[in-house]
């Protein structure tokens, strides 16, 4: 199924994230939600950069499916602007991916993540990036990390909400969504959930995508991975 769908090709909070991936559902807020206080919409603006800052990063993501879930477990380096993982499909369809912002790579059978650093460019099969979901999830990976905090003021007239708190792996967090581009058409909320520590530490985002009855999700497990091999960008 994921060799199937995998070609390399051609990629402010909100444009970055909302720009460039298709099909969001835009839910309605809970009925706890209030706009973000000051100091939350300072915690979000930081949350890219602390993201960058802590790369290369651990991420598992997590793409449901009628038959059950796509995983991915890979590691992110934002200053290469590249990712690498083992991915598990429901039944037998397991291998690597290497991605970046312009598409992504496919080694099935492959099961040794440390592999993917003597693989040469010719074990990769690669695509171009689509709408379907498990795409969504990979590009917004891409998407969650920039070299500078974002503008505070400008975001949280972009409309964030606070949802909730919750504790995660015994950690606290507050649940935001997401700023929405001013150009945006349709009433809601964003398609983007995140969950935000105190120091603007980013641990979760979610995404709703049409079709998919859970979202999306991307976890930042914990821990500086080692770093994104070369291959297949640079190796022959």
């Amino acid at each position: 199924m994921i060799g199937r769908r995998m070609r390399w090709a051609a990629g402010g909070l909100t444009a970055a994230l909302v720009a460039g991936v298709g099909g969001w559902l835009w839910p309605a807020d809970g009925p706890t939600a209030r706009p973000v206080t000051r100091d939350e919409a300072g915690r979000l603006a930081l949350a890219r950069f602390t993201t960058y800052e802590a790369s290369p990063a651990r991420v598992r993501v997590t793409v449901p499916g009628r038959n059950g879930d796509t995983v991915v477990d890979g590691a992110v380096d934002y200053r290469s602007h590249h990712a690498v993982g083992s991915y598990r499909a429901p039944g037998t369809d397991s291998g690597l991916l290497a991605w970046d912002q312009e598409g992504l790579g496919v080694a099935p059978g492959a099961s040794d993540l440390s592999a993917a650093a003597t693989m040469p460019r010719a074990a990769w099969s690669p695509r171009a990036f689509s709408s379907d979901p498990f795409d969504v999830g990979l590009q917004l990976v891409m998407r969650l990390a920039a070299d500078r905090p974002d503008n505070a003021q400008l975001l949280a007239e972009q409309g964030p909400r606070w949802l909730r708190s919750e504790r995660i792996d015994a950690r606290s967090y507050d649940v935001f969504s997401g700023p929405r581009p001013r150009s945006a058409a349709e009433p809601g909320d964003s398609p983007l959930t995140y969950w935000i520590d105190g120091d603007g530490g980013l641990r979760r985002v979610t995404v709703r995508v049409t079709g998919l009855e859970r979202p999306v999700t991307v976890d930042f497990t914990g821990g500086r991975a080692e770093a994104v091999p070369a291959t297949p960008w640079t190796v022959g």
